[in-house]
């Protein structure tokens, strides 16, 4: 019920005040626009982010004689830490032209669609998961990049180029489709295969759909890391050891984004010492004493002078 007033004339007007209900469009309008700007800017940090990274790998190029000496390395350490080979997986896959085609499919369409899904999924329905998944993304994305950069590696598909005996095939020039327009050309860098962002984060995501539900089905999020592991290999495009360390990247990345984390690490870091602001000592005319700036006014009642050299005075 609105209320009156009266107005010139002794009419009685109608307050014409703002109503609740006339402020509830204009809030959720207000409140929608909020949110449609955290969304869209949260979409192009993520999009520059990406980019960055993309452009990052880029740097490594021109280091392929670097990169197939690390593959031959990463092969040999495989072999002495007993890891199946990725040889012997591809040759027992290359059995089923389907199984690999659709291997190869598998490396090419799910990789970054999944990944957009899931950070939609969790921006929009999920928003209190947000904060800890985006950070864990952005810290997993940068270690991946300053190892491609510190560590260009050859995938398994060009170990023939420097071990004639290693008989593993790129499976997508082979039976296709394949990602990359030539063997070594193309917009994305092949010679950065370690570690495999593919496994990494397919982990994160399996990670986050894990931690997020509450149901026994979320436990089926930890199948896309093992088929992408496995496609990854038999695909000719990473070894075992690149998934692996996509995996401790994870774990590291979930790590130092735990909330308080960093305000933790900087407790532990050592401090400069304070230095101790010591009192003047002796003069020639005896020691000095503080004295406070209150006492010093001559004729302060209730309080005894302190002068230099001797007692107090009264």
């Amino acid at each position: 019920m609105s209320a009156a007033v009266v107005g010139a004339g002794g009419q009685e007007t109608a307050d014409r005040g703002s109503s609740p209900s006339a402020d509830e469009p204009l809030g959720r309008a207000r409140s929608l626009g909020r949110w449609l700007g955290y969304v869209l800017g949260q979409a192009l940090l993520l999009a520059g982010l990406f980019k960055i990274y993309r452009l990052g790998r880029q740097l490594a190029a021109g280091h392929e004689s670097d990169a197939l000496g690390h593959a031959r390395e990463v092969w040999h350490l495989e072999r002495a830490l007993g890891l199946p080979s990725e040889e012997s997986v591809q040759h027992l896959a290359l059995h089923s032209t389907t199984l690999v085609e659709l291997a190869n499919r598998f490396y090419m369409y799910v990789h970054f669609p999944a990944s957009i899904v899931f950070l939609a999924w969790v921006l929009l329905r999920h928003r209190d998961h947000w904060a800890r998944v985006r950070n864990a993304l952005i810290a997993l994305t940068g270690a991946a990049l300053v190892i491609h950069l510190a560590y260009p590696l050859a995938p398994p598909r060009f170990l023939s180029g420097v071990l004639p005996d290693v008989g593993i095939v790129d499976t997508g020039r082979l039976i296709g489709p394949s990602p990359y327009p030539s063997p070594t050309g193309g917009s994305a860098n092949q010679y950065a295969a370690m570690p495999s962002m593919h496994v990494g984060w397919a982990i994160l995501e399996a990670w986050g759909v894990v931690t997020i539900l509450r149901s026994r089905a979320r436990w089926l999020a930890l199948a896309q890391p093992v088929v992408t592991t496995l496609v990854v290999v038999l695909t000719g495009n990473h070894y075992w050891m690149d998934g692996m360390v996509g995996g401790l990247l994870v774990v590291g990345a979930i790590w130092i984004t735990t909330p308080g984390r960093t305000s933790q690490l900087a407790a532990r870091l050592p401090t400069t010492p304070s230095v101790a602001v010591r009192p003047a000592t002796a003069t020639a005319a005896g020691p000095v004493t503080a004295r406070p700036a209150d006492a010093t006014r001559a004729g302060a009642p209730g309080r005894r002078e302190l002068r230099p050299g001797g007692p107090p005075q009264p």
